[in-house]
């Protein structure tokens, strides 16, 4: 479930979500450990994916918004300089942000190689 750009304290979270959903399920729908394990982790995505970034409840819930990186990346290797407002319509993105994620995914792109190729 975590990913290289999330923080060790969203992950921790999600996870503690995780295992409290699974124990719901497991108790409650009486499922097996592993079941209700999976169950939990496709209901915490589905969360993720449709409320990401918001306090949900009088509890104020934090559901952390899902991983872009697999987004930004194929953002990246489709733009070819004149596709940018088909782009930004599939995304829903602005193009501020369409040349911010090309910009990044591309230098994070050039570091990997350099460290990848030895010196010398």
């Amino acid at each position: 479930m975590a990913h290289a750009s999330m923080t060790a304290r969203t992950a921790d979270h999600l996870w503690q979500l995780e295992l409290e959903i699974a124990e719901v399920v497991r108790a409650d729908l009486g499922l097996h450990e592993a079941r209700a394990a999976a169950l939990a982790s496709r209901l915490v995505l589905a969360l993720r994916q449709s409320y990401g970034g918001m306090r949900l409840g009088r509890r104020g819930l934090y559901i952390p918004a899902p991983d872009k990186s697999g987004r930004d990346e194929s953002i990246a290797r489709e733009f070819d300089g004149r596709n940018a407002g088909e782009l930004m319509r599939r995304h829903g993105i602005s193009r501020s942000r369409l040349y911010q994620i090309v910009r990044q995914t591309r230098k994070s792109a050039v570091s990997s190689r350099e460290i990848a190729q030895p010196a010398g």
